[in-house]
């Protein structure tokens, strides 16, 4: 009779062989766990806007306006309860009355020739967009304390109009009879000014007041 201890123990090395092979070939070809992906920038919360929040019983907002020309025009805003007052002007010529409604935070105001102002009070700052004349302008008003605020003061039917704002700065234009308009005289920081050669005081603007 033949021996088969040594057949029988090389048969056993390569079926031992073979199926750590398998189990090998088995642990490469499993598929790893899935990582996962990071959040794409896009899912990063953004912020669309507050709501407009209601403006406060009586309040003055001030913005400064770039224009093509390189000059400035300069707004402002004075809101009394549900009402409000805007007036624009470049210092120069330039100038417009608007008057609307200040309601739930929201301002909507008409003036001559089709001008129109409409914003939205965040809870600091009027952000809204005025038009002039065809022209658009966006703007962000600020809060402003007095003595900042919308001044005018009339005689003989010539209308001076100022803003002063933030910074004490000073801008107005005034209105002849025939619409004419040309700069302000000076206006001091306590609201007077010279005009025709006598010392007067002018009168601030307040958002319910009838001005145009």
């Amino acid at each position: 009779m033949k021996r088969l201890g040594p057949w029988l123990t090389l048969a056993a090395v390569a079926v031992l062989g073979l199926a750590l092979l398998a189990v090998n070939m088995s642990q490469d070809s499993e598929p790893t766990a899935a990582q996962p992906n990071p959040a794409p920038a896009s899912a990063t919360p953004t912020t669309t806007g507050k709501k407009a929040t209601p403006f406060p019983a009586q309040a003055d907002y001030v913005a400064t306006i770039p224009l093509a020309t390189g000059a400035a025009m300069t707004l402002e805003i004075t809101v009394e309860g549900d009402r409000a007052i805007a007036y624009a002007c470049d210092g120069q010529t330039v100038e417009s009355w608007l008057q609307g409604t200040a309601t739930n935070g929201a301002l909507k105001l008409t003036g001559k020739n089709d001008a129109t102002l409409t914003g939205t009070h965040d809870g600091t700052a009027v952000n809204g967009n005025l038009s002039i004349g065809g022209k658009q302008w966006e703007f962000r008003a600020l809060p402003v304390r007095p003595p900042a605020g919308l001044y005018v003061y009339t005689e003989a039917g010539v209308r001076q109009s100022w803003i002063i704002d933030g910074q004490g700065d000073v801008t107005g234009v005034q209105r002849a009879p025939d619409g004419a308009t040309t700069a302000a005289v000076a206006l001091n920081a306590d609201a007077t000014a010279v005009v025709n050669g006598r010392t007067i005081t002018a009168t601030k603007v307040s958002g319910g007041d009838d001005v145009g």
